[in-house]
């Protein structure tokens, strides 16, 4: 009896088990997600059912092709059978190797023919494959290429993205340099694909690379070169791009901040900005802290982009391995009678020109090519005057410079044109005078001088820059005048002439140095006013690079400053010790003692450290002597214009040496803004979140009243109001009415 309720308890659970098991494997069938996550905690006991549904895809895949056409309703079982497929197919290689080739073969033989949703799903299906190395790359890069022709927007944009990841998981985790190599030649044959999409999508592969270190090489930079001169105009301004950089280069903004002050929120990451704000109390006013945090880290992302682009542009221009002949194709291309649009045209100068002015380039009949484009009423004018002044450096002939200078001084530089025409054709005529001083005639140059007196700021400005340029290069050119003062009480400086080398004779401050390395004393520099000590014992400890520039700038302080009220500049060299220096040294001009000194020994570094001390000592009195004569004689227009020549020489010493649009389109005093562009900078100032006054809807409704809005209504919305309205009025209302009504009926007029 107890042994038959026992079997009975036992079947009963069995029975009951059963349908839950059965009903958990019914329920992974519906749900291939749940069935993913089942195999992969054990992917051997549940090969049957991968199986299953690898022959379930294989037969949808037959329909496919007999039926291409089919609704989006009908694909989703497809579609979630392929993602089924490929999470799980590492765990599965053979099926993985059939499964992969299986959609490779679909993609090549029907891929126009099929849903965008299976192309895709197909697509993304193949990068994880690739991803879990069941794929290689050479096979993945041909069938993205051959997937790049199908005339399909979002699929040509997702797989030049996968084909930039799979580079970039090349280089940063396996560091697979021979992988590389083989990619990288296989998508350089593909740049001269005679179809143009694939050509153009291997060249966007291939300057992302560049830009992003895969494959800076110079074979890199010379396939994108070759693309310049292609057949297609889309993907020759795409490459003339690459190496012209971003806007902002060629305009002389700076890309990152130099801000010191920079805030909190910029130096934090968008994570970090999140979590604060998530275990933070809600406010409204953190939530606008949020948006600004976001904004500025993203705004400081793509500024560092944008630097990085720049960095490689100028690289990849070094990088040619023939910039002459490179220059003169593109000059070919410029000269020959083919009708191009005229922003093409202008791309090819402006690389024509910045490839001849890094590599100091000759190719001169570019320069006259330039004369037909310099005239006011000119498009773009301020840029191509840019151009001519990066394409002159110093091994131009000066016949030619001094032709294209005259062209830019008889169509700009005339009491005919507007204070801007006058302004922009001197500052860039000053650009060119800055790489060719030789070109600079004596009649040009003071004809140029006089119009320091003109009536607007902005051309007087400039000339006097012009002034302040070659009181420190030529002096001999300008009027008496406009020379200033010898500094130091010597000779004036040598003009180098046009290929003539600046050879140094000596190392320059080598005369505060003792002509006997064993007599050692202290150096000091006294003034003629009592003026304070200055202490700068701090700046030993670091190392202080010397400026090539200094001595330039200092001379023009000194020049100016003399020219002004008059006084000498009068620098004495003194010994701290108890031994003063002897009347022959004191005989001995500086630049002889120099020389002396140079040629009779090597100098130590302890010897270097002195010379670049004293010469900072030397900046920073004429600096002071310059600040305390501010108020005086010395005009702010003045310092003004020192202190920008000697950035601008900094930051031609920084980068490629070339000017930027700023330097052409300098103007001291800017024009009044109209009223409808301030109010454009100001709606541009304004913060979106901010909103001034009262709130407005937006809809189709707003702006009408509810009495226009009823008489579009349906009546039977709006008879209840009318028969509300008319239990209200009165008996005289009511009696009117009747009586217009019935002088409607009887064809007359109502009252």
């Amino acid at each position: 009896m107890c042994f038959s309720k026992v079997n009975s308890s036992v079947v009963i659970m069995a029975t009951m088990a059963a349908p839950l098991r059965n009903s958990r494997y019914t329920m992974s069938e519906r749900n291939l997600g749940l069935m993913m996550e089942i195999i992969r905690k054990d992917p051997e006991s549940y090969r049957e059912e991968f199986l299953e549904q690898f022959e379930h895809y294989l037969h949808t895949m037959k329909l496919l092709h007999l039926q291409p056409q089919q609704h989006r309703m009908e694909l989703q079982p497809l579609l979630e059978s392929v993602t089924f497929l490929s999470g799980l197919a590492k765990h599965y290689p053979e099926q993985a190797k059939e499964f992969s080739s299986h959609m490779i073969a679909v993609l090549r033989e029907q891929g126009n023919g099929l849903d965008p949703h299976v192309r895709m799903s197909f697509c993304k299906a193949l990068v994880l494959l690739r991803n879990q190395r069941l794929l290689g790359p050479i096979e993945f890069m041909d069938i993205s290429f051959e997937l790049v022709k199908i005339e399909d927007k979002q699929l040509r944009k997702f797989i030049i993205g996968a084909m930039s990841s799979l580079l970039k998981r090349l280089y940063n985790q396996k560091k697979d340099i021979k992988m590389l190599g083989k990619i990288q030649n296989f998508c350089f044959a593909k740049m001269k694909d005679s179809r143009s999409i694939v050509a153009r999508a291997a060249q966007l592969i291939c300057i992302d690379a560049f830009r992003k270190k895969y494959w800076r090489d110079a074979k890199c930079a010379n396939v994108i070169a070759d693309a310049c001169f292609h057949k297609v105009p889309k993907i020759q301004v795409t490459a003339m791009k690459f190496f012209l950089g971003s806007k902002k280069d060629e305009d002389g903004e700076s890309d990152v901040s130099d801000d010191d002050s920079e805030s909190e929120e910029e130096r934090k990451t968008i994570k970090e900005v999140m979590t604060a704000f998530r275990h933070a109390k809600k406010t409204r006013k953190r939530a606008k802290d949020l948006e600004r945090s976001k904004k500025a880290i993203n705004k400081k992302k793509k500024a560092k982009k944008e630097g990085r682009s720049k960095e490689c542009n100028l690289l990849a221009i070094q990088l040619l391995y023939d910039p002459q002949e490179f220059a003169d194709k593109l000059f070919r291309m410029l000269e020959s009678k083919k009708i191009d649009k005229y922003e093409v045209r202008l791309f090819r100068i402006a690389l024509c020109a910045r490839v001849i002015g890094v590599h100091r380039l000759h190719t001169l009949s570019f320069y006259s090519y330039l004369h037909r484009y310099l005239q006011p009423k000119q498009r773009d004018v301020t840029r191509i005057l840019l151009y001519a002044a990066q394409a002159c450096h110093e091994m131009v002939p000066p016949d030619t410079v001094e032709q294209l200078v005259r062209t830019i001084a008889n169509n700009f530089v005339t009491d005919r044109n507007s204070p801007e025409a006058i302004t922009v054709g001197i500052n860039a005529i000053r650009e060119i005078f800055v790489n060719c001083p030789f070109a600079a005639t004596e009649e040009l140059l003071r004809d140029l001088a006089e119009y320091k007196t003109y009536k607007n700021k902005n051309v007087s400005m400039a000339a006097r820059a012009l002034i302040t340029l070659f009181r420190a290069v030529n002096p001999r050119l300008l009027a008496r005048k406009d020379r200033g003062r010898r500094t130091d009480g010597g000779e004036e400086k040598e003009f180098v002439g046009f290929a003539k080398p600046a050879v140094a004779e000596f190392v320059p401050g080598a005369e505060v140095l003792e002509e006997h390395r064993e007599e050692k004393g202290e150096m000091e520099l006294d003034e003629s006013e009592d003026d304070e000590s200055i202490e700068i014992s701090a700046i030993l400890g670091h190392a202080f690079h010397f400026n090539p520039f200094t001595n330039l700038i200092l001379k023009i302080e000194i020049m100016d400053e003399c020219s002004e009220d008059g006084a000498e500049v009068e620098m004495s060299y003194q010994e701290s010790s108890s031994t003063m220096g002897t009347s022959k040294d004191c005989e001995l001009d500086p630049k002889k003692k120099a020389e002396l000194i140079s040629t009779d020994r090597i100098l130590t570094q302890e010897e270097f450290k002195q010379i670049r001390l004293y010469q900072l000592k030397k900046k920073l009195i004429g600096e002071k002597r310059l600040k305390k004569q501010l108020g005086n004689n010395r005009k702010n227009d003045d310092v003004r214009l020192i202190e920008e020549l000697g950035e601008r020489m900094e930051r031609r010493g920084d980068g490629d040496g070339l000017p930027r649009l700023k330097d052409i389109e300098q103007f001291h005093k800017k024009r009044k803004q109209t009223k409808e562009e301030r109010l454009a900078d100001v709606r541009e100032g304004r913060d979106e979140d901010v909103k001034f006054g009262r709130p407005k809807k937006n809809g189709p409704h707003v702006g009408r009243t509810n009495r226009e809005l009823a008489k579009k209504k349906v009546f039977g919305m709006v008879k209840a109001k009318v028969r509300g309205k008319n239990r209200q009025r009165s008996f005289r209302d009511q009696q009117k009415s009747l009586r217009n009504y019935l002088l409607r009926q009887s064809g007359r007029k109502p009252q």
